[in-house]
């Protein structure tokens, strides 16, 4: 199994934070990983629904398996809303926690992996040269 772990340092531009993520995950699946990890802060006040959905697609663009883990609780008044998720390669969520302290165990095929990016030939057509 090949592993990505996405670690990066975000800015103040949305836009900008949103490009690396995307870049890191495009590398991921270039580079033969079958599963991509992510840990993440995502807060209370932030919509939940939206970072689900990044991930589904990601993971179905890129015919790899994601694991977004985030924090819970309560720290220097931020309050971290859980909602961990895995998606499978083909985007389908395949367990989504709740907001407890808590260890989530999940199977997922990760060699469905490689074998979705040989049925989604599109994926070797992208013309990484002409991103920004």
């Amino acid at each position: 199994m090949r592993l990505a772990m996405a670690q990066m340092r975000m800015s103040g531009d949305t836009e900008e934070n949103l490009e690396k993520s995307l870049r890191f995950m495009r590398s991921a699946k270039e580079n033969g990983a079958e599963l991509i990890l992510i840990p993440t802060a995502n807060t209370c006040r932030e919509p939940m629904e939206l970072f689900e959905w990044e991930i589904r697609v990601q993971a179905f663009q890129n015919s790899v398996a994601i694991a977004m883990c985030n924090r819970v609780g309560r720290e220097d008044g931020m309050e971290f809303s859980g909602a961990s998720l895995l998606a499978d390669a083909d985007g389908k969520r395949v367990v989504l926690a709740d907001d407890r302290e808590r260890l989530v165990l999940a199977d997922v095929d990760l060699t469905k992996s490689t074998s979705t990016r040989r049925s989604r030939t599109y994926t070797a057509l992208r013309r990484p040269e002409l991103y920004r």
